[in-house]
């Protein structure tokens, strides 16, 4: 049974656990945009974190790591390998942003990302475990349905009804909701609830904490208002936002769209005052997905949307057609048609007379070249928004030559894009295997989570172990819980060169300062490093600093083993100034701590060949 079928005969289910198309196409864009940035920001730290000559090798996986946490990554621990990876993955990312071979893309994604997340475990967020989430739902879910290449060159078309319901869809809207339901259970400490001082501990945790969220601190008051407003909304919102389409009328809709927003804002409020990485937009990506068909109807109904095109094309020029049709899809002009110009006498002579397509619009009057994409730009209910910026008259010149390149080799084009925009077969909706196997992930996921909370015993979560580890679909929404952090800090490596000198490992050309930073959580090189710099001065993480000391020694001295030997780092002290957060209107302190001691060359003789192996 078809899932618009479901849809009608269940209206109240679809109400609840159904997802309009539109809004699935995008969260398939939103959350592809946020990998594929994410993706991209690696390659910084390809030899650092993600090769054997980096913070972990894969002899530490072999040794320490679960043999459940499977890797492509393990197949070679050179940076360059682990590049070309990451560009198939990066890949991968593009062709779902743009939903072509979407189901393709997405089985991709969801796996290379657990495998990329298996390659570094001490440099994982939150944002990782929920992104493997809900590229896994994406899987199962007619996400390249709308705006999209394969709805732009199916020969079968897509579903004409937009509406959607699937144990995918409602698998996908408890996914998101799990996140803040079960957190909010987990925060069980006094700091929540009853003395509502959590925003402060989190937001005085300086490592994590941006200028803004230090200077929220001064107001008191706020911190006890915004502690309350996250936990009463994560523990009441996730229920009412499931159910409020069951209320009457508009009601029911502009409940679910003002929980929507509410939990927008706590995330825009964490990107503005912690530093968090990527998760904020991951869990922006998410919450999209509660989007009704309320919204995408407005924006039909609204005149731009209503306005009648037709744009012509050379009907010798299949790349002509194909473009036009992925301009029509892409820019959501439903109401456009398309049609070859040679039958239609004016479109016909204006395309010879200016070797370009036409568009002409519900008054008669005729577009070409640029001005033609323009015509649809401002045409378009999902990008009018761009028509005006380009508009801009420094951009005609630039737009026109452009169009001009294209269309003098407009063959090559379409030679290069033949095997890439084949129309063909798609199906859009995942069969009867597919939601079978939502049913039963969304089964699992329930049981695991409710076993985190102890609903369940703890040996269901042990006992779903293994398969969590191997799909990374383990997940535990324990963010600032039982309660925040009170435990700040930052590290300081204090090193010995070889001519005597005392250097910070971490600021090469810096002497040793122990001071705190100013803004203590601007100082880390990206999130990754933030993480796995954290994790070492815990000391569950102990075992890991030995893989920090060689590599410490390894980078700083590679280009100093045979030259310039009075520089080369000869041992060093990995130290962690402790400052516990007192209780609001106390005095803090610090506490300086070694973790570690680290000789870059053990044996006392200073030899060449033993310079030679740090």
């Amino acid at each position: 049974m078809s899932s618009d079928s479901l849809a009608i005969r269940h209206p109240r289910l679809h109400a609840v656990f159904g997802i309009d198309l539109r809004t699935l196409a995008l969260f398939r864009a939103a959350l592809a945009s946020v990998l594929l940035f994410d993706l991209l920001r690696h390659y910084g730290d390809l030899g650092s974190l993600y090769s054997d000559a980096g913070v972990m090798p894969r002899q530490w996986l072999v040794q320490f790591d679960t043999p459940w946490h499977l890797s492509i990554y393990l197949i070679n621990g050179t940076p360059l390998i682990t590049g070309l990876l990451l560009a198939v993955q990066a890949l991968a990312a593009l062709a779902l942003l743009l939903g072509w071979r979407t189901r393709l893309a997405a089985v991709l994604s969801f796996l290379m990302w657990g495998w990329l997340c298996n390659r570094n475990p001490l440099v994982l967020i939150g944002g990782d475990l929920l992104m493997a989430c809900l590229l896994f739902w994406a899987c199962l879910l007619p996400v390249g349905a709308r705006w999209s290449a394969d709805a732009a060159l199916s020969r079968t078309p897509p579903p004409a009804d937009p509406r959607h319901l699937s144990w995918a869809s409602a698998g996908l809207l408890l996914q998101v909701m799990s996140v803040y339901f079960y957190s909010a259970i987990l925060k069980s400490g006094p700091e929540w609830l009853p003395d509502y001082t959590a925003v402060y501990y989190a937001l005085s945790l300086d490592r994590y904490a941006t200028p803004l969220g230090q200077w929220l601190l001064h107001f008191p008051v706020l911190m006890q208002g915004l502690t309350a407003y996250v936990w009463w909304l994560e523990l009441l919102g996730p229920p009412a936002i499931l159910l409020a389409p069951l209320l009457p009328g508009r009601l029911g809709t502009g409940l679910r769209a003002l929980l929507m927003l509410a939990f927008m804002s706590l995330h825009i409020g964490f990107l503005l005052c912690l530093e968090l990485g990527h998760f904020p937009f991951v869990s922006l990506s998410s919450l999209t997905v509660f989007l009704g068909a309320w919204f995408w109807n407005w924006r039909a109904g609204q005149p731009r949307a209503q306005q009648r095109l037709t744009i012509y094309y050379d009907q010798d020029c299949g790349f002509c057609r194909k473009t036009s049709v992925l301009f029509r899809v892409f820019l959501g002009l439903q109401q456009t048609s398309i049609q070859p110009a040679q039958p239609q006498p004016r479109a016909r002579a204006l395309l010879e007379a200016n070797g370009s397509w036409v568009v002409i619009d519900q008054d008669d009057r005729a577009y070409l070249k640029w001005q033609a994409y323009l015509r649809l730009l401002a045409a378009s209910p999902l990008f009018g928004w761009l028509h005006r910026p380009l508009s801009a008259a420094v951009l005609a010149g630039p737009g026109e030559r452009a169009y001009d390149f294209v269309g003098r080799h407009r063959g090559a084009f379409a030679r290069l894009s033949a095997p890439l925009l084949g129309e063909r077969e798609t199906r859009f909706e995942t069969g009867p295997g597919g939601q079978t196997l939502a049913a039963l992930a969304l089964a699992l996921i329930a049981a695991w989570n409710l076993s985190t909370i102890q609903v369940l015993p703890a040996r269901v979560q042990d006992g779903l172990r293994p398969l969590f580890q191997l799909s990374r679909l383990e997940q535990f929404w324990n963010m600032f819980a039982p309660y925040p952090l009170k435990d700040d800090g930052w590290m300081v490596i204090d090193g010995q060169l070889a001519n005597g000198d005392n250097v910070d490992v971490l600021n090469p050309g810096q002497a040793p300062n122990y001071d705190k930073p100013e803004h203590l959580s601007q100082t880390h090189r990206n999130i990754r490093w933030h993480s796995y710099l954290g994790r070492l001065s815990e000391k569950d993480f102990a075992r890991h600093r030995l893989w920090f000391g060689k590599y410490l020694c390894r980078q700083w001295n590679a280009d100093k083993l045979d030259s310039d030997r009075e520089h080369r780092l000869l041992r060093f002290k990995i130290n962690y100034v402790f400052e516990p957060t007192p209780p609001p209107g106390q005095i803090t302190h610090t506490e300086q701590q070694t973790l570690w001691s680290h000789e870059c060359f053990p044996s006392a003789a200073d030899s060449d060949s033993e310079a030679k192996t740090p």
